[in-house]
């Protein structure tokens, strides 16, 4: 199978390349709008770009026209957080993905928990076992054939939030966490099934 990508729709490009890149991690991101509105939405276009300074990248395309109010939220505020999703809360992560109307507290909808962040304006996930709080240094717009203005943020994380039961002898323990990683359309996949593989050494 070979596969010119101009012959392809921008949906079909977009789960194709959402099949090949997988697991994609699920950034849930929080924000708070100019009005106090909390809001927060699941992306799987995410990822880190580098480590010191600590620097994640986050994907938005726009829905019907319109900027999202995550990206609004953010230009408004200039941060956000990312709030982990693993196992136990997939589930209200997706449903606040619905087509909620334009100012909509979704955390307040899907149950889950806002409390106050130490260094941000966004609010932090409570239920979520990790969250980082993360402040924009850089946003890029690209233009996307079929869809608009596309949006790529990268955040600074000032802080990260684990809670205690992860974090196993100065790290995170990845069976403890459980983490969700999208793998297609409606489709997730769970990591306890994880492999050690260790780099062969080489010797000069």
């Amino acid at each position: 199978m070979k596969i010119d990508t101009a012959s392809l729709a921008r949906q079909q490009l977009h789960d194709l390349i959402g099949n090949i890149i997988s697991p994609l991690p699920i950034a849930f991101i929080s924000t708070v709008g100019p009005d106090g509105t909390h809001n927060a939405s699941p992306f799987s276009f995410v990822a880190p770009v580098c480590t010191k300074p600590p620097i994640i990248c986050v994907s938005f395309a726009l829905k019907r026209g319109q900027k999202k109010d995550t990206v609004r939220n953010i230009e408004s505020t200039g941060d956000f957080v990312i709030n982990v999703v693993d196992e136990a809360i997939i589930q209200q992560a997706i449903q606040a993905s619905g087509d909620y109307p334009s100012g909509v507290d979704e955390l307040k909808e899907t149950g889950l928990t806002a409390i106050k962040s130490d260094r941000v304006k966004s609010p932090r996930v409570a239920e979520a076992k990790i969250n980082l709080e993360c402040r924009m240094v850089q946003k890029l717009e690209i233009m996307e054939e079929g869809a608009g203005l596309r949006a790529i943020v990268f955040g600074e994380v000032l802080v990260m939030h684990i809670k205690d039961e992860v974090w196993v002898n100065g790290e995170i323990d990845p069976f403890r966490l459980k983490p969700v990683g999208r793998v297609g359309r409606n489709l997730y996949c769970r990591t306890g099934d994880i492999i050690e593989v260790k780099r062969t050494e080489i010797k000069a």
